[in-house]
């Protein structure tokens, strides 16, 4: 029973995270369209920006796929 409720809170805080990064993705999807069709060049600062992110979506893949796992075998425990 306390297994289950954990694996189901672990899920739930990975789709919770995993929707706010979307959001933002969105968002940054957005406003990338918006610049690539003004024709200007990419600043160094939105560079840097745009490798930050890329690292944290692909450090957050790793992390949840872990997460979720860890979710999986304590269901499977039972």
């Amino acid at each position: 029973m306390l297994e289950e409720l954990i694996g189901h809170l672990i899920l739930f805080a990975v789709r919770f995270v995993d929707g706010i990064l979307e959001l933002f993705g969105v968002l940054r999807a957005g406003s990338r369209t918006l610049r690539e069709n003004s024709r200007v060049g990419e600043s160094p600062m939105e560079a840097e920006s745009r490798q930050w992110w890329d690292r944290l979506y692909n450090r957050w893949f790793w992390f949840s796929l872990l997460l979720v796992g860890i979710a999986v075998a304590i269901g499977m425990r039972q």
